[in-house]
Formats: structure tokens, sequence, C-alpha cells
């Protein structure tokens, strides 16, 4: 009998499911995965597959302000609607960029040229225009349809309080040019504001002003059209200049050389603090804010009184008989000087066959009446008594001949007839006569108006002579930031007795008293004291006219020094003057005080 073996039934092994489980999983979350780059993430993978690449966009950080001695606004920072441009867009357009320009009523060249200087900018809307009036910008906007790639936004843009009164001393902001580049590069200022300092303050101080730019990373796809942004740096303030001016008294030593030519510069000779720095005639520097015109800006430098020359510091000439005070110190220097010894004027100095006109014939003079008269015969001799050598040593310790440091970019050094200079400049040797015109502040001599204040400021100080600054503070963004104070820097030192500075203390006193300048410096109240100067350049052409000051006498607080050209004397015009400053700033001001 045969047996039948059926065979076991077997059970579901789970090792055969474990291939299945992992094929359906990884399908799950492939689809998943699929699903969610498709559906959820599509806008965004949409905008990154348009994205060709990033662009850092620069938001202008507001200006410094700057500010005077009494917080009055000088220079500051107001909403300015500037119109922007997308250059790849609008230098397509004739169009619309003609009509933009007949707008901002400018030539359509103009707004071009502006437009392409940003070219690399794509679409990226950057300013081309700042300024627009509040009619025309309300008109780009609301006609903005006719005029693709254009707007109107705000800017916090620099103005001046008073363009004239100070605009040669802060100068002006522009779209930073090559060169501007290069300077700024030079300074270590890699990455510079769009609008830069060109000239003055502006310029001398563009790290403090200039802030730190905003920047914003921008998206644009390729053809560099802005698709979103990727996050901002907001822009940080410039710092604020406090400066040692006063405008109150710049304003009064601008009115009084309305129509004339010169300078006037006001020291405290203290700490070598500007009070004032006035010339004229001068310019408005508002006309530079949108980029001056070809025809004004030729206009400016073929005008014959030349606005754009700032005389204070810039123009030198001989400083006629306010140089008795170096002439003085020289004497000092030589230890030949007895004040008590006459010297004879029959109204002339003669130096071999050549005669020099002196103000009066004096006769039998001493040196006290020879300052109050401001002798020439006396101080040709006294020049011839000194010599050479410390008439020169006394030019360089009251800082004639060279740049005085004040923080502005430019100034003259002046004239000052050293052996090296005389060797290269004449084809004849030096002579007694030489020496003579020297002593009197004429000849080969050429001072600053600005040199001249120092040099009485040295005077005024007993010998210590200061920087001349226009900087007194700086006050950082930071909110509750305290203002920081920049010390005064000691230049030298003129050694002399105390007896000897009380004797030309009181020749100074005595051009006011009873002197050149007696009928027209007395200012009631107040012993101050000065020197009147008229000093020749041409025959054909009056003097000029200039007069030193210093007061209060006892402890000055003040030096001025008024320069008019081609005015006559000193006491005419220059004394007058300086007379009507130093009476606003000792007398009017005590009885308006103001913060100091």
């Amino acid at each position: 009998m045969s047996v039948v073996h059926v065979p076991k039934e077997r059970g579901l092994e789970l090792r055969l499911l474990i291939v299945p489980f992992v094929l359906c999983g990884v399908l799950t979350a492939y689809l998943t995965r699929l699903w969610f780059l498709q559906v959820v993430m599509s806008e965004d993978l949409r905008e990154k597959a348009d994205t060709s690449g990033l662009i850092p966009v620069t938001r202008l950080a507001p200006r410094g302000k700057i500010v005077d001695r009494a917080g009055r606004l000088v220079g500051g920072v107001a909403p300015t609607f500037v119109v922007t441009a997308q250059p790849r867009t609008t230098l397509k357009n004739r169009e619309a960029l003609e009509l933009v320009a007949s707008i901002l009523r400018i030539e359509p060249e103009v707004l071009r040229k502006a437009i392409a200087k940003v070219s690399d900018s794509g679409d990226i809307p950057v300013p081309v225009y700042i300024g627009a009036d509040v009619a025309a910008a309300s008109e780009i906007a609301e006609r903005h349809d006719e005029m693709p790639g254009f707007a109107v936004e705000t800017q916090a843009m620099r103005y001046y309080t008073e363009p004239v009164l100070t605009g040669q001393l802060t100068g002006y902001v522009r779209v930073a040019g090559e060169n501007d580049l290069k300077r700024l590069h030079s300074m270590g200022i890699l990455n510079p504001a769009q609008y830069v300092g060109i000239a003055g303050l502006e310029r001398q101080y563009e790290k403090l002003l200039m802030g730190s730019p905003g920047t914003e990373q921008v998206a644009v796809d390729a053809r560099r059209r802005p698709l979103r942004s990727l996050g901002s740096l907001a822009p940080i303030a410039g710092s604020t200049l406090n400066l040692t001016l006063d405008m109150k008294l710049q304003s009064v030593a601008m009115n009084l050389l309305v129509g004339k030519r010169g300078s006037i510069v006001a020291l405290d000779p203290r700490n070598g603090e500007v009070l004032c720095m006035a010339s004229s005639p001068s310019y408005d520097v508002s006309m530079f804010q949108n980029g001056i015109s070809k025809e004004d800006y030729k206009s400016l430098l073929d005008d014959p009184s030349k606005p754009m020359f700032f005389r204070a510091t810039g123009a030198a000439y001989a400083p006629g008989s306010t140089f008795k005070v170096v002439t003085t110190v020289a004497a000092w220097l030589s230890g030949r000087f007895n004040p008590n010894t006459f010297t004879f004027c029959p109204g002339y100095i003669q130096v071999g066959t050549r005669k020099t006109k002196c103000l009066g014939k004096h006769g039998s003079i001493s040196y006290n009446n020879a300052f109050a008269k401001s002798c020439n015969t006396y101080f040709g001799h006294l020049a011839v008594v000194a010599g050479r050598d410390n008439m020169l040593k006394a030019c360089e310790l009251l800082g004639l001949g060279k740049k005085t440091g004040l923080d502005l970019p430019a100034e003259s050094s002046g004239i000052v007839p050293t052996p090296d200079w005389w060797d290269k400049k004449r084809d004849r040797r030096w002579a007694l006569g030489d020496l003579v015109n020297f002593g009197m502040g004429q000849g080969e001599l050429a001072t600053t108006p600005l040199q001249m204040a120092c040099a009485l400021a040295a005077i005024a100080n007993k010998g210590v002579s200061y920087r001349p600054h226009l900087l007194r503070s700086v006050t950082s963004p930071v909110p509750g930031a305290k203002p920081v104070l920049v010390e005064p820097v000691k230049l030298g030192e003129v050694s002399a007795t105390d007896e000897q500075w009380q004797l030309l203390f009181r020749a100074l006193n005595s051009v006011i008293t009873d002197g050149t300048a007696r009928s027209v410096a007395q200012i009631s109240g107040l012993n101050w004291g000065g020197k009147t100067g008229s000093a020749e350049n041409r025959k054909d052409h009056e003097t000029h006219s200039w007069f030193i000051g210093m007061a209060p006498l006892e402890q000055p607080e003040i030096v001025i020094c008024v320069m008019v050209e081609n005015a006559g004397h000193g006491s005419d015009v220059a004394a007058p003057i300086a007379t009507k400053c130093v009476k606003h700033w000792l007398v009017d001001r005590a009885r308006s005080p103001e913060v100091q």
C-alpha cells in the first residue's frame, strides 16, 4: 500500500515583504518631493530660475550737519525731490527722455548724459536729477505712464542756509567724478558716497561728513531687471561739524565788504579759533547743487572780480605798514633796539639816489610816535638796525612765508624774500634799499590776510601762536553723543620780555588814541590797539587798504585783519570796517548774549 505525502502549507515570510515596502517608501518620498517642488515651491523656484545675479543698491546716507559756534545751522539736509531713471529702459525711449527734460527745464542731452553715467545699473532705478521743484515732481509722478522707467522719490540732500555768506568756506558737494574717486581712494575711502565734498570744509572733512551709505541686495534677471529685495542695511548719517565760526559776525563782515574786493579775518588769539573769514566778492554755492551749466561756470571764471577766489587765504599782497609789528620784533632779536633813540624824518627816506616818501615830515621822532604816525623813515632805519637775518627770523617766528595750517584744502604761502628765493627770482644782488623796503612792508614781500591775523594773534598772546582752525568740535550721529572738542595746536613762541610786549601794546594803542586811526577807530568803553597800512601795488592804482587790530588791549579776545584792494589808505577804509566788526563782537554782542 502506497503512502501519499501532502506538502505542508508555508506561512508568509516577512523577508519577502521587505523589498516591496522599501520600493513603495522610496516611490512615495519621491512623489511627495516632486509634489512639494512643483506645487508648494513653484513660485520660489520660478524666481530663482529667472534670477541671474544680485546687485547691491546703495542708499544715500544723510550728510552730517554743519553748525556755527552758537549752534546756528550752516549746512543741513532736507528732503529733496529726486528724479530716478532705469538706465536700460530710459536710454531707449527718446520721447520719454525729452518729455522729462522739458518738465525739468533742462536740455535733453544733459539728462541723457546723467543717465549714461549710471548705465551699468541696468534697470535698477538710480538718481539722475536732484532738486526738482514741486510742480515738476508732481507732473512726472502723475504722468508716469508716459515716461516708462522714470520716477520721483525723496532723498535727504545737502543745502546751505547762507550759500553766499559761507559758500567759500563750506564748499559744496556733487556726484563724484573719476578724479574725486582717485583722491578719496588715496585717503583710504574705498567706498565713497554718491555725493562728495568738492571744496572747502565739505572736502576737508569728507570722512566725518559722508556717513555710511545703506545697501540693499536686489535680485535681478538676465536683463538686469529687479525681481525682489533680499535684505538691506539702513544708512548711518555723518557726524555734525561744530565750527568756531560765528554766523552773525560773518554776516557783519560780508555786509561791510559789499561792493569791495577784499577780505576780513578774525581770530581768537587764545586758541586759534576762526571767528569769521569773509572774502568779497563771493558767489552762491547752491548754483552747483544740480551741476552748474557750462555757461554759468564760465561766467564765474571770467568775472574780473574773481568771485571764486578766496582772498582771505589765497591772495598775497604787500602788507604795507601793518608789517611794522614784525620789524619791531626783528629789532628785539638784534639786541640793538632802543625805543628812546630818535630818527630824523624829513618826509622821506633816501637810499642812494632813491627817495621813498613818508606819510609826513615828522622831524625827530622816537619809536612810539613813529609807530602811531606810521613813519616809513623810522622803520626803514629800524630794519637796517635789525639786519636782514633778524628780519627773516622774525617772519619765521610769526608764521610768515609759509602756510598757517588752516583746515581748508588750499592756502597760499605768501612770499618772504629769503636768500634762496632771491637767488632764484632776481637777477641782481640784495641791496640796502631792499632791506629798507622790507622794514616798511613793501618790496619783495607778500602776505595773506590770514597770515597777518595770525602774526598779530601771536603778539596779542605775548609770543605764543596757535594754528588757526575752523572746526571746534565733532558730534557723532549716535543718539546722546557729546561733542568731542578739537584741542588747540601750539605752533611756536617768540621770546621777549614783558617790558617789550607792553611797549608794542602801547604803540598799537597809540595808533587808535592819537595816531593814524584816531578819527575812525574809537570804541566807547573799549581800550584796544591796531595798525593801519597802505600798500603800493601798481602806479595806476590806489594803494591796498590794510588794518590789523586786537581787543581788548589788556587781555585780547579777538584779533582782526581787514584788507581791501585798491581802496586807499588803511585809515580811510580798512580801519573803520575793523572797528565795526570789533564793536559787534565785544560790545553789541554782549548786549544780546548767545550760547558760545
